[in-house]
């Protein structure tokens, strides 16, 4: 069994010492989850249409670092029977300010972010908002087994017919390890008992992972009783062969694009919907669709006469505070994907090892984003034409942008 970042308690406890004397409390803990992945890992690319955006959008807006919203979480180099994670996340309600403080223990690092309202458009809980939140606080004092016990109990647990989880998913790997308490998220996990543990093991959200994938799902009750696994398989993102009506492709709508020029640099800004079409076109448009992938998509850039325009080494490969923080490269042009607040997300161009690429391992492109064209303000962009178009062969992108 090796550790590769803390348990469920000791993250914890780091936690608690961070956030027991902030303003608005006393604190209650509602929500855990503890991800552990061999290979980088975005939780956004898990769940469902119609409320992916909002939930990426909003709390991404409110929760500005890395979180279960925002960018690619730290790797895991342990073993998944020892319980333990790089990454957690945890959220905490209080009755008398009626606000929800997400907190995280990223390798030992505790951040806390500023509490919001439970009114908030924020609020992926969706059973927590809804139901009898003394249903979900009551976690504080009834806290279950360590992770460390309820990991090692799943993984000698019978998945299917004779063969272990340990069995299935070393057959598989990798997999990313989500260990989690209480209300469901993205809509990919359902809720958690109060006082047990859900133990998951996903492939979705994986970099260079697409397809039909299996889905681990396990239970640990409260006191480590009777661990029981099972096995579903999902769809990672919308699959297309050419094969007939059940193909499915990701249809990338643009609105029309402003433009905005400061010294040296201008920002073409291209908001868009993103959703899935059937190639017939018979059944029309559905909106908002998730998994679709950074890794997934590459762009291209042409000239009004057709010739593709340079790609240049984005300025800016990680976080920063202001796209004016982005000025253009002299050699071409670069891509900065937003959120809807004009908060960085990912950059495109030139990487450091020389090829054309995201910045970010893996993050997923939701509808009401916004793709930022950066070029030197000596070109003139008008009747540039933006091109997205998928890098495998399950999926297919449609859609281009006129500047």
């Amino acid at each position: 069994m090796v550790p590769d970042g803390p348990t469920f308690y000791q993250a914890l406890s780091a936690v608690n010492a961070s956030t027991t004397h902030l303003s608005g409390g006393p604190w209650l803990l509602f929500s855990v989850y503890g991800i552990a992945a061999p290979v980088p890992f975005s939780p956004e690319l898990i769940g469902e249409s119609l409320s992916e955006n909002e939930t990426v959008n909003f709390c991404g807006h409110e929760f500005n670092g890395v979180t279960l919203f925002n960018g690619t979480l730290p790797t895991f180099d342990g073993t998944f029977n020892s319980g333990t994670a790089p990454f957690w996340e945890f959220a905490f309600y209080s009755n008398q300010s009626q606000q929800v403080l997400v907190t995280t223990d990223i390798q030992g690092t505790v951040d806390s972010y500023s509490p919001i309202s439970v009114s908030n458009e924020c609020h992926p809980w969706v059973d927590f908002i809804a139901n009898n939140s003394a249903n979900w606080t009551r976690l504080q004092t009834h806290l279950p087994v360590n992770s460390s016990v309820a990991a090692a109990a799943v993984w000698g647990t019978t998945a299917q017919e004779s063969e272990s989880v340990a069995q299935f998913v070393g057959q598989g790997e990798p997999y990313a390890e989500i260990m989690t308490i209480g209300p469901g998220f993205f809509q990919g996990f359902g809720d958690q008992d109060t006082y047990g543990w859900g133990v998951i093991f996903d492939r979705c959200g994986e970099v260079d992972i697409t397809g039909v994938q299996p889905f681990v799902a396990a239970g640990v009750a409260n006191r480590g009783e009777g661990p029981v696994a099972g096995i579903i398989y999902h769809n990672c993102a919308l699959q297309y062969s050419g094969a007939g009506v059940f193909d499915t492709e990701y249809d990338w709508l643009f609105s029309s694009p402003s433009i905005e020029s400061t010294a040296g640099s201008t920002q073409v800004a291209i908001p868009y919907q993103l959703g899935a079409a059937y190639p017939n076109g018979t059944f029309g448009d559905f909106y908002d669709e998730v998994g679709l992938a950074n890794w997934m998509t590459k762009l291209t850039l042409t000239s009004p006469s057709g010739p593709a325009l340079s790609l240049a080494s984005p300025t800016c490969l990680q976080w920063v505070p202001s796209l004016g923080d982005c000025p253009a490269a002299p050699s071409g042009w670069f891509a900065v994907l937003t959120s809807p607040y004009g908060e960085w997300i990912d950059s495109y161009g030139v990487q450091p090892n020389g090829s054309a690429g995201w910045s970010m391992a893996v993050t997923a492109f939701v509808s009401n984003q916004e793709l930022v064209i950066v070029i030197p303000s000596s070109w003139d962009p008008i009747g540039d034409v933006l091109t997205p178009t998928c890098t495998n062969t399950f999926s297919v992108v449609e859609g281009s942008a006129t500047l």
